[in-house]
């Protein structure tokens, strides 16, 4: 298995610390997590996590977090979102998806999303 890009580490690093904090364990498991499916659907793209046996559950925890980033792109793919899934305790799947059925980008995320920005975007309604 192949372990997350340094984009999509970097996504789900900031969204674990914004909802659970610095010191949060699951920390430990995004250290340890492979990409055990990477499937692309057109308007998204699902990473599935896998995390393996020797890193503890997180108190069952099942939780959705989502975070929107700029991209480089011109609208209506300026924004995209993620949603990280955690169940069970475990971290189970990073979803990116675009708004407005757009179609995601073939490229590589370090090409095209600022990931240098250390928080996500607050989204913008109208």
């Amino acid at each position: 298995m192949e372990r997350l890009s340094e984009a999509e580490r970097r996504i789900a690093r900031t969204m674990l610390i914004k909802q659970f904090g610095s010191g949060t364990l699951f920390l430990d498991q995004l250290a340890e997590a492979r990409v055990e499916e990477r499937r692309l659907t057109g308007v998204g793209i699902f990473v599935e996590l896998a995390v393996p046996p020797i890193v503890a559950p997180i108190d069952r925890v099942n939780a959705t977090i989502t975070a929107v980033y700029e991209t480089t792109l011109r609208s209506p793919c300026d924004l995209v979102g993620f949603a990280l899934f955690i169940r069970d305790g475990f971290l189970s799947l990073l979803e990116g998806y675009t708004f407005c059925d757009a179609i995601w980008p073939d490229q590589p995320l370090e090409d095209w999303l600022k990931i240098a920005q250390v928080e996500p975007v607050a989204l913008r309604v109208g």
